[in-house]
């Protein structure tokens, strides 16, 4: 793995990169997966009370004697899933055995770095098995297809929207704490990928596609983040392709990233999307929105071996999060200096200052501010609704 900074401002992103590098992320540890017949899987059930503590809900399994089993709930850095909740005693009862791999987000990004943690157990039970899952709705897209490339028929795939009892439920621990550690049995699951898009794709004699995947088609992309269709041109004046990953298979994608030189992207889900990627010869280019340090991107690179160069494209209206925003990116003279250090150029006539997104991001920043104050009367409202059930 190599980071590189040297187009980054903010030194105590710097200073945060470095303390990181520094722990050993892999650990000794071997997770275990146990069986518990006659078992029961309980829907995740969303629990209001506890949203300001970044949890997403109860649910998991439950043992034959009623005692909830804590290895089906996940703990992350973050954010935490799983719990006991009153449920009638009368479930679905099935005559099978399955495993269960946790609740799956319907986030793409918290799929990856939070919902991959137990995959390994399909890597070591028969490949016929039943794979249980929670979560508000069915697994799909880019989610389904990585469970598919681990050897996961469709017909085995089950969502568990209600109480369902089962034969034997093999629950197993997480293989990794996103960001803190991770085991080599967590690590051989994006390997196996690798492995089996390697085997599904078309290849190449050269490296030298240049790839801009953009976020402008992306609907909630348009709800926080501005400017970035004046990168797309600034890029494309550069010999870059530019892509929707939010339109694209993933084995369509790793053919891509697999046959290019470059990848360029906004900092966030995409770049996660590498760990996929068997070329260790790609050079990752991540445009920095803000200057949060972004912990799970390093913590994969470290995990598949990445080569990063971080380069920021935030003005002075810099974003205090990740995810939430509103963004508003730009040409900076921090890609100014990348652009000339690399033999790129922009077009003629280009004028950074759109003052139409100058426009957008302050209403973007007026409904973020109004979202904020009416979130605790919407969470109260849920909880309301939930109670009187």
């Amino acid at each position: 793995m190599n980071i590189s900074y040297d187009y980054v401002m903010s030194e105590s992103l710097k200073v945060e990169s470095k303390k990181f590098a520094q722990k050993k992320h892999l650990s000794d540890k071997q997770p275990s997966c146990k069986c518990y017949n006659n078992a029961t899987i309980l829907p995740l059930k969303e629990d209001y009370r506890e949203e300001k503590n970044g949890k997403w809900g109860k649910g998991g399994v439950v043992d034959s004697q009623g005692n909830f089993v804590q290895e089906s709930a996940y703990t992350g850095d973050w954010v935490s899933q799983g719990g006991l909740y009153e449920y009638s005693t009368v479930v679905s009862k099935m005559d099978k055995e399955v495993v269960y791999i946790g609740c799956i987000s319907s986030h793409y990004g918290h799929f990856l770095v939070d919902c991959t943690t137990k995959l390994w157990a399909l890597l070591k039970l028969k490949k016929d098995i039943t794979v249980a899952y929670t979560g508000d709705r069915k697994i799909s897209g880019n989610e389904k297809r990585i469970i598919e490339l681990l050897g996961v028929k469709n017909e085995n795939l089950l969502h568990v929207d209600k109480p369902m009892s089962f034969k034997k439920v093999f629950v197993p621990e997480q293989g990794a704490k996103p960001g803190v550690w991770y085991t080599k049995e967590y690590a051989a699951v994006f390997k196996l990928i690798q492995e089996n898009i390697d085997n599904s794709v078309s290849h190449f004699d050269d490296f030298n596609r240049k790839v801009y995947f953009t976020r402008t088609g992306y609907s909630d992309a348009k709800k926080k983040e501005v400017g970035e269709s004046t990168l797309e041109k600034v890029f494309l004046n550069n010999g870059f392709e530019i892509h929707h990953p939010e339109k694209m298979d993933l084995i369509k994608m790793m053919e891509l990233v697999n046959a290019a030189s470059v990848v360029v992207c906004i900092n966030g889900t995409i770049p996660l999307n590498m760990i996929f990627s068997s070329n260790k010869n790609l050079k990752l280019v991540v445009l920095n929105k803000t200057d949060v340090y972004h912990r799970n991107l390093e913590y994969f690179a470290e995990i598949c071996n990445l080569n990063i160069e971080y380069v920021d494209v935030y003005n002075k209206f810099k974003g205090n999060d990740l995810g939430l925003g509103p963004f508003f990116v730009t040409v900076t003279d921090e890609l100014k200096r990348y652009l000339f250090s690399n033999n790129m150029t922009l077009p003629n006539n280009f004028n950074s200052i759109k003052y139409k997104d100058y426009f957008i991001f302050i209403l973007l920043k007026i409904n973020r501010l109004i979202r904020n104050k009416l979130r605790p009367i919407k969470v109260r409202f849920k909880e309301f609704l939930s109670n009187t059930k």
